[in-house]
């Protein structure tokens, strides 16, 4: 008799916490309050913020764009990171709820959270490699592994991010934003490759500079 009587009050909650769901997600999608869709639209935007940005930061100074940027101080940012993750699933889930059949048959969507997978993949492992452990990332040479998983955050977030953009836009937009972001990232690269060059040069050159100066010292 007591098992039976814990049975309807468990399903009894589970059905008053679905109907208290389905009621706020009516009134987020309906509300013509700031605090309605708008909001969770803006805190949405605010965790891939938080979420993209130190790891943009962090992706600077590993790919040479930014290789003065020190990477051990960035360690204060996981945090950030992870609250933004945080804030970007949940607002990201009300957001889905508001019209779920909508957003599961379209395919830019689909790619959207495709892509913010992947780069929560590529993430984890990369604060594991550069902070794991107590490690000091500017204290030891980076390995071939943090770059790599550094430039595919970079690569999935981008998607990702423009995927969302996209979202509400016609194919025809989606096709032309696409031709756009692939020739930017062409772009990009090849900039990010002679700035990596430039470097190499310069520190070559240095080091030519030094051991000139070396051998006229021992003259």
């Amino acid at each position: 008799m007591r098992q039976s009587s814990t049975i309807i009050s468990i399903e009894t909650r589970g059905r008053g916490l679905t109907e208290l769901t389905a009621r706020v997600v009516t009134w987020v999608r309906e509300s013509t309050s700031l605090l309605g869709y708008t909001l969770y639209l803006a805190l949405h935007t605010i965790g891939l913020v938080f979420l993209v940005g130190p790891n943009l930061l962090i992706a600077a100074r590993i790919l040479g764009v930014a290789p003065r940027l020190p990477l051990s101080p960035m360690r204060s940012y996981v945090p950030i990171m992870f609250l933004g993750l945080a804030i970007t699933v949940v607002t990201g889930s009300v957001l889905f709820a508001t019209a779920p059949d909508g957003f599961v048959k379209n395919g830019v969507f689909l790619t959207k959270i495709l892509f913010v997978a992947l780069a929560i993949v590529a993430l984890v492992p990369l604060i594991r490699e550069l902070y794991g452990a107590g490690a000091d990332p500017d204290a030891k040479p980076l390995t071939i592994r943090a770059r790599v998983l550094t430039a595919a955050t970079v690569a999935f977030w981008t998607v990702a991010v423009i995927a969302g953009r996209l979202t509400a836009y016609s194919a025809r937009t989606v096709f032309e934003t696409v031709l756009v972001v692939a020739a930017l990232a062409v772009v990009l690269g090849i900039v990010v490759v002679a700035r990596r060059a430039q470097l190499h040069r310069a520190a070559s050159q240095r080091a030519a500079f030094g051991m000139h100066t070396a051998v006229k010292g021992g003259e």
